[in-house]
């Protein structure tokens, strides 16, 4: 089943054209999560929120899946960014990030209530004597699927469309062209940016 999500992906990504996003989908355990319920626990402003046509390239996008939402950003990832849409996990909820930087740079963060698990490509988390495989928390069923990114310098299949496929396995939820042409809400991040 999973190598047959990522053969999907690896299909469709060349088609989708992003280069640098953050994508995120979240799922709670019972009821229902609406976009306006997403907006308010990432603590940003519905008097804010962008009309169709009108969204600039630096909102995030909301977009309601399921009994969930996810959340579409086409700005180069950064801690500050992610520290907003992480407000959508904890108690309750199943959450997961996929980052893809400008300098290809990826990361899978996953939360299932309060248990947190991440892997980073092309390197993993660096913090000497410990392995990486001590991160991955939620993702520890995937431990032999992630293992070969850390072999070769050049994986043989696409670590994105790898990632995607976790998310997918995980949530049900599919990433491609049809998720990114239903309708959404596009509001401004605002955060504190570091002091140079």
């Amino acid at each position: 089943m999973l190598d047959q999500l990522i053969e999907k992906y690896e299909e469709i990504l060349p088609a989708l054209a992003l280069d640098t996003y953050a994508y995120t989908v979240t799922i709670p355990d019972s009821d229902q999560m609406t976009p306006a319920a997403a907006i308010h626990r990432m603590a940003l402003d519905p008097a804010m929120l962008r009309s169709p046509g009108l969204a600039q390239p630096e909102d995030l996008d909301v977009i309601a899946v399921d009994n969930g939402i996810v959340t579409l950003d086409g700005v180069n990832p950064c801690p500050e960014r992610k520290k907003v849409t992480d407000r959508l996990a904890g108690s309750g909820f199943k959450h997961w990030y996929l980052a893809i930087d400008i300098e290809g740079n990826k990361t899978l963060y996953a939360r299932y209530g309060e248990t947190e698990g991440e892997v980073h490509f092309p390197e993993p988390l660096a913090i000497p004597f410990t392995p990486w495989t001590e991160f991955l928390g939620p993702l520890a069923p995937y431990e032999t699927l992630l293992a070969p990114l850390y072999d070769d310098i050049q994986p043989e299949r696409s670590v994105s469309a790898i990632f995607l496929a976790i998310i997918e396995n995980e949530s049900g939820i599919h990433f491609n062209g049809t998720l990114l042409e239903r309708p959404r809400l596009s509001i401004p991040i605002h955060y504190d940016r570091p002091s140079a």
